[in-house]
């Protein structure tokens, strides 16, 4: 019983400073910022600036949603915004030069627009990597 009593209190060292080697420290979240896109035939646009989504297509529907979900993926980004009345989803495939097919413009980025009524539309976005006479 003697030897139990001594072993006790370093039992309760070795505990707690196993639990303290195993905590980690918290992830930090990687966010999106502000993102824009386009896309034609027909014409419409994104806008992600401060948690809200701004969608404009040249048939006139524009959907105005805060962002519910903007997930980091292995490939880009998953971004999502809806309501009772709309919805849409944004998948954004980073480093997949893209582009507008109008203007000749590059863009850094494919991206893949399902918005409600609207359905699936295909453009560009991110960062123009190259300009129609080969700038940039």
């Amino acid at each position: 019983m003697k030897h139990l009593m001594t072993i006790v209190p370093f039992l309760a060292l070795f505990t707690m400073s196993c639990s303290e080697a195993t905590e980690q420290p918290a992830a930090t979240e990687e966010k999106l910022g502000d993102y824009s896109a386009l896309g034609t035939e027909p014409g419409w646009t994104v806008d992600i600036k401060s948690d809200k989504i701004a969608f404009t297509s040249q048939e006139g529907k524009n959907i105005d949603l805060p962002v519910d979900r903007a997930k980091k993926t292995e490939t880009g980004w998953e971004v999502r915004g809806f309501s009772d009345q709309d919805n849409i989803n944004i998948s954004i495939t980073s480093g997949a030069e893209c582009s507008d097919g109008m203007s000749d413009r590059k863009y850094a980025d494919t991206v893949e627009i399902k918005a409600g009524e609207v359905g699936t539309r295909m453009g560009c976005g991110g960062e123009i990597t190259e300009e129609p006479n080969g700038a940039l």
